[in-house]
């Protein structure tokens, strides 16, 4: 692996399950590559060497086996101590990484959930296609590698995507222009990659596809708060993040964990949206809060962050994701709330 480059040692140390691991490689200062020779210089507090010194045995070993190098060497400085922000998920600015340039993409907004279920990937499709009805040119990515669904929320079916001028060409749906993974694998086939094959899979999606320029560009994250979205709040100059959730306590949860690792990693929190949040009967018209109340931001705890919208319960919706016609693309006043959820993080970019 001649070619190796500083930001893959990066992550697959990072990947690597060993304790602290974060904490380690958030203090790599610097990494030297050259005549077959890894040098890393790690930044230690000489109380803790002889127990890192363990670890990055490890890291010799393993990263001697990834690249084929026949030498990799760590040394130790300790001309400062650690820091209690080392503890945390590695600086958003850490020198030794070199972050993607996507000026093309435009504004970059990541839409994410702690949990899965909670209906984010419509959340996204539709908010791309109000963005386009806007008059916007939007690219949509679907990161989530392990359960793409955005192929069939736009009825792609069966694409053989090409490759012309070593780039990947992405699907154009009206102002749409979208890749997925599920674009590429047949529907039934799983994926098993793990580190750093799941990140090297993100950085070919996001740099080697012919986007051409977007003026927004929606980031469809897989559920939780792993690897790819660490990688991307570092990597990616994110506009800011959109958090979905369902109103119940439980989904409530693990929506603050991506609130907080979006603030670890000084993203912008554009604003949370409140989907399944309450259901209309069609005949009386009453209104059912089947998933328990709303104020989201203040059953939060965060009281600063918008709520950008309150999605209902709505037959169409799902029946539109299934047929591969996001519910938005109908441009009319039933489906106005994802518009006005465009117009506020327009509002507040």
């Amino acid at each position: 692996m001649a070619d190796i480059k500083k930001d893959e040692i990066i992550l697959f140390l990072e990947n690597l399950k060993i304790k602290n691991n974060y904490n380690l490689v958030s203090n790599i200062e610097d990494i030297d590559i050259k005549n077959n020779l890894i040098q890393i210089v790690l930044n230690v507090d000489e109380k803790e060497k002889e127990d890192i010194e363990a670890a990055t045995k490890i890291w010799q070993r393993e990263l001697s086996k990834f690249t084929g190098f026949d030498d990799c060497r760590v040394i130790f400085t300790s001309h400062r101590k650690l820091s209690e922000s080392s503890k945390e998920v590695p600086s958003l600015k850490k020198p030794v990484r070199e972050n993607y340039q996507l000026q093309h993409l435009g504004k970059i907004i990541a839409v994410a959930s702690g949990k899965g279920g909670v209906g984010k990937s419509t959340i996204a499709s539709n908010i791309a296609v109000s963005l386009s009805n806007l008059g916007y040119k939007v690219g949509l990515l679907d990161a989530d590698i392990y359960g793409p669904s955005q192929q069939k929320m736009f009825g792609i079916v069966k694409s053989e995507t090409k490759i012309k001028d070593k780039k990947i060409q992405p699907e154009k749906v009206d102002n749409v222009t979208l890749i997925s993974m599920g674009m590429m694998i047949p529907d039934d086939q799983a994926i098993v990659w793990r580190g750093p094959m799941l990140m090297r899979a993100i950085q070919q999606l996001l740099m080697d596809v012919e986007w051409g320029h977007q003026d927004f560009t929606i980031i469809d994250l897989p559920p939780g708060t792993g690897d790819i979205h660490i990688t991307l709040a570092q990597k990616v100059n994110l506009a800011g993040a959109v958090v979905v959730s369902t109103p119940q306590d439980i989904a409530l949860i693990d929506a603050k964990k991506a609130i907080n690792l979006y603030k670890k990693t000084n993203t912008r929190i554009l604003g949370v949206i409140e989907n399944m949040s309450y259901f209309e009967c069609s005949s009386c018209g009453e209104r059912h809060e089947i998933f328990s109340g709303g104020n989201i931001p203040q059953r939060l705890g965060e009281e600063n962050v918008e709520l950008l919208g309150e999605i209902p319960l709505i037959k169409e919706i799902r029946e539109c994701s299934d047929k591969g016609v996001p519910f938005a693309s109908d441009d009319t006043e039933r489906t106005s709330i994802f518009k006005q959820i465009s117009k506020k993080i327009i509002s507040v970019l």
